[in-house]
């Protein structure tokens, strides 16, 4: 996905993404893109939200990209004044939910050589989709099936850290009788709702938002607006994976929030 321009002065062009589109879909940036987003969060920071509010254009290309990219903020891209859509911006490059790179570096107090766009390598789940021919769907549940067996696999190694090597035969069976292999995958028999009810019945935690999603009694789609929301209004970014706890709390890197994500729910 290309980036939309948010403004150029004499200097830079300053460009608008989605993180994971700058990202090419990988959690993890290179050295150059991370010093790259600092950069124009640090531009953004400097910026009066008041001053690009009276720059009609610019608002327009503000509009159209959040009403492009984030579909929960359509209202908002289409009715919101001007300085409430130029501060939402302002909010997510800070959160790095959207990034601002310049794709001109500034030399001498001239423009420079165009820094080179990142890589366009396709995710994980693109190449399902394009390469296997699964729905947007079925490429999901895959993915959250190789997830699950991969966090399965984590837990009987944290059972088993600390047991004597003669215990590592017992992990592998319960790894073998708990965990199905991904070449027994059927995707084009893909069913919407491949969580059992004892599965989210028994769990008290997960950091999966399709099983959080279950267990706290909400259809996939509307948890996923408000997790959007509620990471905006946390300042995460798409890949910061949270843990969410039966009774509404959301936990990021051991800290608790102080707001339930039962307050966004619509």
């Amino acid at each position: 996905m290309g980036g939309t321009e948010l403004k150029t002065d004499s200097f830079q062009r300053w460009v608008m993404y989605r993180k994971d589109a700058y990202g090419s879909g990988r959690i993890f940036l290179s050295t150059e893109q991370k010093e790259a987003v600092e950069e124009g969060k640090k531009f953004s920071q400097r910026a009066y939200a008041d001053v690009w509010a009276k720059d009609a254009a610019l608002v327009r290309r503000v509009r159209a990209f959040l009403a492009t990219n984030f579909y929960w903020h359509e209202r908002l891209a289409k009715n919101g004044a001007d300085v409430e859509v130029v501060e939402t911006l302002q909010s997510m490059i800070r959160g790095e939910s959207v990034v601002l790179i310049a794709e001109q570096s500034r030399t001498g107090g001239a423009v420079g050589n165009p820094v080179p766009k990142p890589e366009r390598v396709p995710s994980f789940r693109s190449s399902l989709m394009n390469d296997c021919g699964m729905s947007y769907d079925a490429a999901t549940a895959y993915i959250d099936r190789y997830n699950d067996i991969v966090d399965r696999a984590n837990a009987v190694a944290d059972r088993y850290a600390n047991a004597e090597s003669s215990s590592l035969a017992d992990a592998v069976s319960d790894l073998t009788e708990t965990a199905t292999p991904l070449g027994d995958a059927q995707p084009f028999d893909y069913a919407p709702d491949p969580v059992s009810g004892d599965i989210a019945e028994l769990a008290a935690s997960t950091n999966n938002p399709r099983y959080a999603a279950k267990m706290l009694g909400y259809d996939y789609k509307t948890f996923g607006t408000m997790l959007h929301k509620f990471k905006d209004a946390n300042r995460l970014g798409p890949a910061d994976n949270s843990i969410f706890h039966d009774n509404g709390n959301v936990e990021f890197n051991g800290k608790i929030f102080e707001d339930s994500i039962h307050d966004y729910a619509p």
